[in-house]
């Protein structure tokens, strides 16, 4: 996702025009190359699938402004950062429908049990 931002931020660059449209597609370009940092940092997967959809609806509306203003370059910057936010997204479970394995991905009989974690301090 970053290396479509880059490329994203890279084709905005060459052009030089200041618009609107260019403004919004560099604020997406920026987005997917944060996209890093946030999901480095983040300690559950749920952050990084969370900022991957908001920014997979930017490019979405990218895709608009790039087909509007027919900017064609962009827009496969555009596509691919759209398609690196879905690669992103993807499932990563191991189970697959009723097979049930362990984190490691082997079968087991029964589902583990979820981690139970201590009450925060009131």
């Amino acid at each position: 996702m970053a290396v479509a931002g880059v490329a994203l931020l890279a084709v905005l660059v060459a052009d030089g025009d200041v618009s609107v449209t260019r403004v919004v597609l560099a604020a997406l370009a920026v987005a997917g190359v944060a996209a890093v940092p946030v999901v480095a940092a983040a300690r559950t997967a749920a952050p990084g699938v969370a900022y991957e959809a908001l920014v997979l609806l930017g490019g979405l509306i990218g895709i608009v402004f790039c087909l509007a203003g027919t900017l064609w370059a962009p827009l496969v910057a555009v596509l691919a950062l759209c398609a690196a936010c879905l690669v992103a997204m993807r499932d990563e479970r191991l189970s697959r429908g009723d097979r049930l394995t362990d984190s490691t991905g082997k079968p087991v009989e029964v589902a583990p049990a979820p981690e139970e974690l201590p009450a925060p301090r009131a």
